[in-house]
C-alpha cells in the first residue's frame, strides 16, 4: 500500500511560515492515527487565496475540509448577538466589553470552503447531489462537543446546517479522545468507510491542483546560503572588501540571487543600502530573497528597494526640491524626462541630501536597462560622495530598451574597473532549455559578447520539462491560447502543480485582460499587474499599485507582461510572444523564454507565438503543435 499523502510533508511542518497551533496539532495526529491511509492529508492549503485548516480528499470516498478553533470557552464569554435583519453573530465579551469575532466566525468559514469547493474546484461532480460528498466541519480540541454545538445552535440554523449534521459535524475534544471504532465515522467522516459513487479519480484530480503546496511556500524553508556556489558566495559575502563590482552572466546564472544576497549580509552588519531596478515588480522578488538570505525580517529597515525613476521622485522629496520635481514634467515629452533630463536634476538635488539619508551601498539588477547618467546619479548618493560600496549586475542578451551599452573607457569613468565578474553558468533552467536558448541566441542574436546560458559542468539531474511551443496564426485567439495553456499544465502536472505557482506572461494589457476575464468565467482567481483609467495618468498609478502589490507569495494565478516579469522565475510558465523583429523585441522574447526555474517535482513552459519570425525555431522544440482552439474545446 503506498504511503500517505501529507501535503506539505510531515518533516517541513514545523517551518511552515505560519505554525500549526497546538489543537491543529492534536487535529493533525487524531488523523493521522485513525484515517484510513487511502486518505490524503492537506495542512493550510492555498485554495485559490482561502486557507483552511484541513481538507482530506479520498478519490473514492469523498471530501472534507475543517476549520479548527484552539479556543478555551472559559477564557471569556461567547455568546451569539441577533441583528436587527435576524442575522446572528459571533461575540466575545471580556472586562466588561463587548467586540465582534466575525471574523472568525467558523461556521461562516465552512460554508465559504463547502460552496467554493462544489462549485469552483470540483466542477465535475453532480450537480446538486455532488455537494453531499463534501463534508465541512468544525473541531474545538479543548472544549467540549457539547458546549460548541449550544455556542454556534443559532449560527448553524441559520445557515441550514443543523438539518445536515452528518455533512457538518461539530468537533469537540470528548470526540477526538474517544477510543470507540465507530467515532469516526459517525462523528468526523460519514463517509470513512465507504465508497461514494459521486466521486473519482478525475474529480479528486480537479481538486488536487488546488490543495498542493505551492512552490513559493515549499522555497521559504530553504536556507539561501546553502544553495550558493563558491562563486556566488564570494560576491555575496565581498570578503575583499572590493568597493565597485560588476557583475555578467546568462539568464539564470544567479545575478539576482547574489545581488539579494549581498544586500542581505550588509543590511546584517548594520548598513543602509539601496537596491534600485529598473522593474517596479522586481522589487518584491528581490525584498523577498533578501529576507530569505538573512532569514530575519528585521532586514527590511535596512534596505531600501526602488525601481530608478521612483527613487528619484524619493530623492527631490527628501533634498527639499518636490516643487522643481513637479516643474520638470510642465511642458516637457516624458520620454525626455525620463531618459535625459530627470537623472541630470537629480545630480544636482543630491548636493542638498543629509549625510544620513545616504546609502552605504547601491547594488543595481538588470543593469542593461540603465543610462549611465543614471548611474552616476545613483553613485553619488553614497556616503561620502563615492566611497561606499557597489554592485552592478547585467546580461546584454536581455537588453529589451535598446540602451547603448556603456563602454569600457565610460565604466572606468563610472567607478568600475577590471575585468568583469562572470557568473557562467545557468542553475534555473533545465539543460533542455538551457540549449533552446542557446540556439535562441546564436539564431537571433549573434553578438559574440552575449553570453550563453550554460549548464553547470558537474550537472548530476535532470529533473523532468515539459517545453511546448503553440503557434497561433490567428492573433484574434492569442487570449483563449494563453487560457488554454493553462489549464493544459494543471491537466498533464504529474505530480500536480498549485496554480499559485502558474504565471501567465503576456505581450501587453489588453491581452492580459481577455485572459482575467476567461479565468474568472472558471471561477479561477488571479493577481495581474494590468492598470485601467480613463487616461494615461490613471493607467500609470493603477498599474504601479498593482505591480507595488504583485509578489510571488499570492495564492492566485498570476498574469503580468514579458516586460514586469523580467528578473523573475517560475516552474509553470506561458509566454505569449507576438513582436520578434528588431533587437529589443527579440531581447524581450529571450527573456520571457528564460524565467522557467526547473524543479525537482517538474517545470513547465507554453510559448504561444504569433509571429512568423520565430515560427521555424519553435519547431526545434520538444512539442511543437499548431494550435486549434477546438482540440482544447
Amino acid at each position: 500500500m503506498p504511503p500517505r499523502v501529507i501535503n506539505p510533508p510531515l518533516e517541513d511542518l514545523p517551518n511552515l511560515r505560519q505554525p500549526l497551533t497546538e489543537g491543529e496539532n492534536v487535529v493533525l495526529n487524531y488523523f493521522i492515527e485513525h484515517l484510513p491511509s487511502e486518505w490524503e492529508i492537506y495542512v493550510q492549503p492555498h485554495l485559490n487565496g482561502l486557507r483552511p485548516d484541513f481538507v482530506l480528499l479520498h478519490p473514492k470516498r469523498g471530501i472534507a475540509v475543517y476549520e479548527v478553533k484552539d479556543w478555551d470557552l472559559s477564557a471569556m464569554e461567547y455568546f451569539i448577538k441577533i441583528r436587527g435583519d435576524g442575522t446572528p453573530i459571533l461575540m466575545g465579551s471580556r472586562d466588561g466589553k463587548q467586540f465582534s469575532l466575525e471574523k472568525q466566525n467558523p461556521v461562516t468559514k465552512i460554508d465559504v470552503y463547502k460552496e467554493d469547493i462544489y462549485n469552483l474546484y470540483c466542477p465535475r461532480l453532480q450537480t446538486n447531489t455532488g455537494f453531499g460528498a463534501i463534508i465541512a466541519g468544525i473541531i474545538f480540541p479543548f472544549a467540549l462537543t457539547e458546549h460548541v454545538s449550544e455556542l454556534l445552535a443559532p449560527l448553524r440554523k441559520h445557515y441550514g446546517h443543523d438539518q445536515y449534521p452528518r455533512l457538518y459535524p461539530i468537533i469537540g475534544r470528548d470526540i477526538l479522545k474517544s477510543q470507540k471504532s465507530w467515532t469516526l465515522e459517525r462523528n468526523v467522516l460519514s463517509c470513512a468507510n465507504k465508497t461514494d459513487d459521486r466521486m473519482s479519480e478525475e474529480r479528486a484530480a480537479d481538486l488536487r491542483n488546488w490543495l498542493v503546496e505551492p512552490e513559493f511556500a515549499r522555497d521559504q524553508r530553504t536556507p539561501l546560503i546553502d544553495l550558493l556556489t563558491p562563486k556566488q558566495r564570494d560576491v555575496v559575502l565581498n570578503k575583499d572588501n572590493a568597493a565597485f563590482r560588476r557583475i555578467r552572466g546568462s539568464a539564470g546564472s544567479g545575478k539576482s540571487f547574489v545581488l539579494a544576497g549581498r544586500a542581505a549580509q550588509l543590511a546584517k552588519d548594520g548598513k543602509r543600502v539601496l537596491v534600485i531596478t529598473f522593474n517596479i515588480t522586481l522589487i518584491n522578488y528581490l525584498l523577498d530573497l533578501a529576507v530569505r538570505f538573512a532569514q530575519n525580517g528585521k532586514i527590511r529597515k535596512q534596505i531600501f528597494a526602488y525601481n530608478f525613476h521612483y527613487w528619484c521622485k524619493k530623492v527631490a522629496l527628501m533634498a527639499g526640491h518636490y516643487s522643481d520635481y513637479h516643474a520638470l514634467w510642465k511642458g516637457a515629452s516624458s520620454q525626455k524626462v525620463l531618459q535625459e533630463t530627470l537623472a541630470e536634476a537629480v545630480t544636482k538635488w543630491l548636493d542638498d541630501l543629509d549625510e544620513d539619508r545616504r546609502w552605504d551601498a547601491i547594488l543595481l539588477d538588470e543593469g542593461q536597462d540603465f543610462e549611465l547618467s543614471w548611474w552616476l546619479a545613483l553613485r553619488k548618493a553614497l556616503i561620502q560622495e563615492g566611497k561606499g560600496e557597489a554592485l552592478l549586475c547585467a546580461d546584454r542578451v536581455q537588453n529589451i530598451y535598446g540602451i547603448t551599452p556603456w563602454t569600457e573607457d565610460k565604466m572606468t569613468g563610472a567607478g568600475f574597473r577590471g575585468q568583469w565578474m562572470a557568473l557562467d553558468e545557468c542553475f534555473r533552467m533545465p539543460p533542455s532549455l538551457c540549449k533552446l536558448a542557446e540556439t535562441y541566441i546564436n539564431d537571433f542574436l549573434p553578438d559574440a559578447e552575449h553570453i550563453r546560458p550554460i549548464p553547470p559542468k558537474n550537472y548530476e539531474f535532470d529533473y523532468y520539462s515539459s517545453l511546448k511551443w503553440w503557434h497561433v496564426s490567428d492573433g484574434n485567439i492569442v487570449a483563449q491560447a494563453c487560457f488554454d495553456a493553462i489549464i493544459d499544465i494543471i491537466k498533464t502536472s504529474n505530480p500536480p502543480i498549485s496554480y499559485a505557482d502558474l504565471v501567465c506572461v503576456v505581450e501587453n494589457a489588453d491581452i492580459g485582460l481577455s485572459v482575467v476575464k476567461l479565468l474568472n468565467d472558471k471561477g479561477i482567481n488571479s493577481i495581474h499587474t494590468f492598470g485601467r483609467g480613463d487616461n494615461k495618468n490613471e493607467i500609470s498609478k493603477d498599474s504601479r499599485r498593482k505591480k507595488l502589490a504583485f509578489f510571488q507569495g499570492d495564492g492566485r494565478v498570476k498574469l503580468t507582461t514579458l516586460h514586469s516579469f523580467k528578473g523573475w522565475e517560475t516552474k509553470a510558465l506561458i509566454v505569449q510572444i507576438s513582436r520578434a523583429s528588431s533587437d529589443s523585441t527579440l531581447s524581450l522574447a529571450y527573456a520571457g523564454i528564460t524565467r522557467l526555474k526547473q524543479n525537482d517535482r517538474g517545470s513547465y513552459l507554453t510559448v504561444i507565438n504569433t509571429t512568423p519570425n520565430l515560427k521555424e525555431y519553435g519547431k526545434k522544440w520538444p512539442v511543437y503543435l499548431e494550435y486549434n482552439p477546438l482540440d482544447f474545446a
